[in-house]
């Protein structure tokens, strides 16, 4: 059986405050091609499926839509588990669109439901393939316990040795079906942090304060191929048995400088092959920090590279310029910087001898942010002589984004 693993797709972020929306339609017209060509058998997704809790209807008729297109691709099982950035009520929500798309979704696990995250995986023919253990992310509030002196000593917090009972409960199932089964290979899904794996700034802490990770023995020899979520770069950890296979495109400018993939298991009675497939560039995300004015002027021809290196993929651009000579940097960017290749970008500026940032401004597209226009108005009322109370501000701030968001869900 063929399965691919994806997860952290975040459907709804934005970057350089810019929406996101066609990149991600890209990417998940690309994720159905790959389904197609490779024959995938059934789709692990592991986590922080959308951006935020209320991702908007943009953001769910993209993901609704999805999943009607990957029933046509021959996949038969597609299996989701909630991260720490997706909604369960969302995610509920949407449980009768997806049992019509052969698709399972997992919310919520806790030691007493452990049984609940048991998936089994068929080939055509009906023959078990596989299990899959879907655990999804563990909140402290619902598997956080008291510690005792020995997990103290060992460097465990209330919600690490929380999330080992639940992951300790889960094993003791799988060891039981594959008992039953013998050489029943066997999947772990979940999204948390495994001691070893590197974050960026796009990704959230789970437990404010204290260590969320847990060490790599918290997953049973049971599991011969653990598939992880919630870290934006792809590792393999324990010897290659643990899996992050990363989120599709950067969520931040600091995971722009590394290539981003998803993972195409082959499963068989004799074992797991895993292959790492590159996730195309939709958007080239860039940051540049210009010291000189040659370096300035240097600028389109390099941005011009780095999209012919993408097959002529946008640029949406963070800029930084250090030097003198520029007295308004974003009037710079609009001359120097075709809009066919650039079409957003957002740039900052030290003035010569300061050692405060000047300006820092979002511009492309040819103007700001409906909330960037709402909050300059509400600037403007109190130059104007007409202050409002943080109370009126708040309430007006509540109507406009109700508003926006309204308008929003009709956005194309």
């Amino acid at each position: 059986m063929r399965i691919i693993h994806t997860s952290d797709w975040h459907l709804g972020d934005r970057l350089l405050e810019k929406s996101r929306h066609e990149e991600f339609r890209a990417f998940l017209d690309w994720l159905l091609e790959q389904m197609k060509e490779h024959r995938a058998e059934a789709l692990l997704v592991s986590g922080d499926i959308f951006d935020n809790r209320d991702p908007g209807a943009p953001a769910l008729e993209m993901f609704n839509d999805f999943l009607s297109k990957a029933d046509g691709t021959g996949c038969r099982h597609i299996i989701l588990t909630a991260g720490n950035h997706d909604g369960v009520p969302v995610l509920e929500a949407a449980s009768p669109l997806l049992q019509r798309y052969h698709a399972t979704m997992v919310c919520n696990l806790t030691l007493g439901t452990v049984a609940d995250c048991m998936l089994t995986l068929c080939t055509a023919d009906g023959t078990l393939a596989a299990l899959v253990c879907a655990v999804p992310f563990l909140r402290p509030s619902e598997v956080s316990r008291p510690l005792t002196e020995s997990a103290l000593a060992a460097g465990e917090n209330a919600y690490t040795l929380g999330v080992r009972d639940v992951l300790s409960a889960v094993a003791e199932q799988a060891k039981l079906r594959k008992a039953a089964h013998p050489g029943l290979p066997v999947l772990c899904m979940a999204h948390l942090t495994v001691s070893g794996a590197e974050k960026s700034s796009g990704v959230q802490d789970i437990v404010v304060g204290s260590i969320d990770a847990v060490a790599a023995n918290a997953f049973a020899d049971v599991f011969d191929y653990v598939a992880l979520g919630h870290i934006h770069r792809s590792y393999s950890l324990d010897s290659g048995r643990i899996h992050y296979c990363g989120s599709p495109m950067p969520m931040a400018m600091d995971e722009t400088a590394y290539t981003h993939y998803i993972h195409l298991l082959d499963v068989t009675g004799e074992g797991i092959e895993v292959q790492k497939i590159p996730v195309p560039v939709f958007v080239c995300h860039t940051r540049q920090v210009c010291s000189t004015q040659e370096e300035l002027q240097a600028l389109p021809d390099v941005l011009r590279e780095l999209s012919l290196r993408h097959n002529g993929a946008p640029v949406h651009l963070e800029l930084h310029y250090h030097g003198s000579g520029v007295e308004n940097l974003a009037a710079w960017a609009d001359e120097h910087l075709p809009v066919a290749l650039v079409p957003h970008f957002k740039v900052s500026m030290w003035r010569e001898g300061s050692r405060v940032l000047d300006n820092t401004e979002v511009y492309g597209d040819s103007m700001p942010t409906p909330g960037e226009v709402f909050e300059r108005k509400l600037a403007a009322w109190s130059d104007a002589g007409e202050p409002l109370s943080e109370e009126e501000k708040q309430s007006l701030r509540e109507l406009f984004n109700s508003a926006y968001q309204e308008a929003d869900s009709h956005e194309d």
